[in-house]
């Protein structure tokens, strides 16, 4: 039985060659990156061709052809598919890069690059698409192409959503890409699309934020939100325009305190109020105490947001509200105008019907004196307001020509003259007043209009003064009187339509504000100016600019007596 043994001499070599040769094929194997499976089957056979050289001999040599196939195994799968640990290392940097990236462009670059560096490849092409906009890029070579033999691409798809695609160039030697190489763009397709998806995602956002945050800073109406916790949440620029409130002032403050409209009767629409906390939305015409104490009207709607809180959009109405506060004004001015003239009329249409046989002639003169006074008057209101909107749609039509200046108005005050001698009209020519360029329909309509407002307002007894000299290129012509005067607030702002001084119903003048109106529009059109401005001594002067001419014909300008219309 001893001899049959085998002999321990030669035992210690045969265990450190098999050990010199498992610890080779341990480091080919490690540096390889072989799948764990496959070095745990290679430690095994090593330690069963160990054991089985105690065992016997023959055993030994089985056990180290088994090892021997094993090593051979690895090291094809070492040279084949299978990925080193440099190249699953560099997959995780890229992977860490793409992530780190700031934009989906600059990981697009990342992945090109790191691609290139992996396969070895002369240059890449990446394309993210799918979401917001397609971004493209191309790294390396630039006299290759990714569309020619030997090239290879993988799409990019993140859980079944298409985001892209990867390509490389056909190697330079002309060869294929191994299949290692092949995997490894298979692996870097998968760990790099959920990435590039989620920037893509964020990038699309993020845009989004921008168009809603330009949207609301260019925005003419104000808007705001407010959080549950009724604190405001934004504020755009227009809304600290119409406030007077700046944004970082109204941020963070309890929104009662930076907005507390009231409605047109008074009401709140705040605090406990505040229709923002109803969660219904709705729309409301309020007023608020704007920037500089100016009270501004806006229409705002309140509307729930779906997290909670709410969004107030504001329009400033402030203009269209006074415009139909004007125009209910106008209405009810311009009613009570007709009813002036009407009344008599109507009175006296009666009295004729009734008791004509009872009037004596010297009677029925008088009535159809006043009746025909009052008829011109009505005649001349809406002839004022026919010119008024003419001039609005179609503007004036202006024949200018040369007028002899001095005459025109001699003739206008002559009419005012004949209609009542009572009155004292004190005219001046400076010298060199004699001619101008103007409509003679229009210049001396201006001018009778001015002549009429005069009398209205200066008390019996007390002059009216006009004066006519010239001033550079132009004729310069002031009317004034001796009334109570313009506030300076006021003196713009009477020669807008419809604009009367005091209430229509107690004023002891009457008018729909029309006259100062087509005063002004019949001066610019024919190239002048009018302004009116106080008194030395009390009282007003209104004056107007005519182009002044240099040939002066006697023109036989129209006479146009004062129309009554007042325009204070």
């Amino acid at each position: 039985m001893d001899a049959r043994r085998p002999r321990p001499g030669p035992l210690p070599r045969r265990i450190t060659e098999d050990a010199r040769l498992m610890e080779a094929m341990h480091e080919r194997v490690s540096a390889a990156g072989q799948d764990p499976a496959l070095i745990v089957a290679l430690a095994g056979a090593a330690v069963l061709a160990i054991v089985a050289a105690f065992v016997a001999p023959w055993l030994g040599v089985l056990g180290l052809i088994v090892v021997l196939a094993v090593l051979v195994l690895a090291w094809r799968l070492a040279g084949g598919t299978g990925l080193q640990i440099q190249q699953i290392e560099r997959l995780r940097q890229a992977e860490l890069a793409l992530a780190a990236a700031d934009s989906t462009e600059e990981a697009a670059q990342e992945l090109a690059e790191h691609a290139i560096a992996l396969l070895g490849a002369p240059g890449a092409t990446v394309i993210i698409e799918g979401i917001g906009d397609t971004v493209r890029v191309t790294r390396g070579d630039p006299r290759t192409s990714v569309y020619g033999d030997g090239s290879r691409m993988r799409l990019l798809d993140d859980a079944g959503v298409p985001c892209g695609s990867i390509a490389v160039c056909a190697r330079a030697d002309g060869r294929d890409y191994s299949p290692q190489q092949e995997r490894m763009l298979d692996a870097l397709a998968q760990r790099v699309s959920s990435t590039l998806h989620r920037l893509s995602l964020m990038s699309d956002v993020e845009a989004e934020r921008r168009t809603i945050a330009d949207v609301l800073e260019s925005s003419s109406d104000g808007i705001f939100t407010v959080g549950l916790d009724l604190m405001v949440r934004s504020w755009n620029p227009a809304m600290a325009r119409i406030t007077g409130i700046p944004t970082d002032e109204a941020v963070g403050a309890p929104v009662g305190h930076v907005f507390a409209p009231v409605d047109e009767h008074g009401g709140r629409r705040h605090g406990a109020d505040d229709p923002g906390r109803t969660g219904v939305a709705q729309t409301h015409l309020v007023r608020i105490e704007g920037a500089g104490g100016e009270e501004r009207w806006l229409t705002c709607s309140w509307s729930p947001l779906s997290e909670g809180g709410y969004v107030v959009v504001a329009r400033d109405d402030s203009e269209r509200k006074k415009v139909q506060d004007d125009k209910d004004g106008w209405i009810a001015q311009v009613s009570h105008e007709l009813r002036t003239p009407l009344t008599p009329i109507k009175g006296f249409l009666q009295t004729l019907q009734q008791r004509d046989d009872e009037l004596s002639p010297q009677q029925r003169r008088r009535i159809y004196e006043v009746m025909a006074k009052e008829e011109h008057r009505l005649e001349l209101l809406v002839s004022s307001l026919l010119q008024a909107t003419t001039i609005d749609q179609h503007g004036l039509v202006v024949v200018a020509e040369a007028l002899d200046w001095p005459a025109v108005v001699a003739e206008q005050v002559d009419a005012i003259r004949r209609a009542d001698p009572s009155r004292d009209i004190e005219v001046q020519f400076a010298e060199g007043a004699a001619g101008v360029v103007a409509d003679p329909v229009l210049s001396a309509r201006v001018l009778a209009n001015l002549l009429g407002n005069a009398l209205k307002y200066t008390p019996t007894g007390s002059p009216i003064e006009v004066h006519v000299h010239r001033d550079g290129a132009a004729v310069v012509t002031v009317v004034r009187d001796h009334g109570p005067g313009i506030a300076p607030g006021d003196r713009e702002r009477i020669f807008e339509k419809f604009t009367r001084l005091g209430d229509h119903l107690t004023r002891p003048q009457q008018g729909v504000g029309l006259g100062l109106y087509i005063a002004r529009s019949s001066v610019e059109q024919m190239g002048g100016q009018i302004w009116c401005d106080a008194a030395p001594g009390g009282g007003t002067r209104f004056g107007f600019t005519l182009p002044a001419s240099e040939v002066v014909p006697r023109a036989e300008a129209a006479a146009v007596t004062a129309d009554g219309t007042d325009s204070r």
